[in-house]
């Protein structure tokens, strides 16, 4: 006897619904058994749906996000993780994994290098302030006492 379990994920393209995006909308998103998609052409019926996808794209400035069902396992991450990927002409893309019903949901993050390192300068500064606060605090303490 051959037993399979189904598995949801959410199945929609930022494109066109941009309830798709991040943050993730998942009121009346689609949702689809991976367990009963055809097989991809491409694939020859080689590989089943075994996971859910979230591919988040950042095509010349513009993003997208497509979630839906996978095919292949990457064997370099974890169920849940995330890897990115980036190419040529200003092409970047996070590719999350999951094995759950539904777990395509979770909201990744594509940053250029300009807003990366403005996030790094102003941590760095919050770092920087509460330091020098907390010293002038010792410091005063210090002269009362004295």
């Amino acid at each position: 006897m051959y037993v399979t379990t189904a598995l949801m994920c959410y199945d929609c393209n930022s494109e066109y619904d941009r309830r798709c995006g991040d943050p993730f909308d998942p009121y009346s998103i689609g949702v689809v058994n991976c367990s009963k998609q055809e097989p991809l052409e491409h694939l020859k019926d080689k590989y089943k749906p075994i996971l859910c996808r979230k591919t988040t794209q950042k095509v010349y400035g513009k993003v997208r996000i497509v979630r839906g069902c996978g095919y292949i396992p990457d064997e370099r991450t974890d169920d849940g993780e995330c890897l990115k990927r980036s190419g040529t002409h200003d092409v970047q893309a996070i590719y999350c994994a999951c094995t759950n019903d539904l777990c395509n949901h979770a909201a990744s993050t594509l940053l250029n290098n300009n807003e990366n390192y403005s996030k790094l300068i102003f941590a760095y500064t919050l770092a920087a302030l509460t330091v020098i606060f907390s010293c002038n605090t010792i410091n005063m303490s210090f002269i009362q006492n004295s």
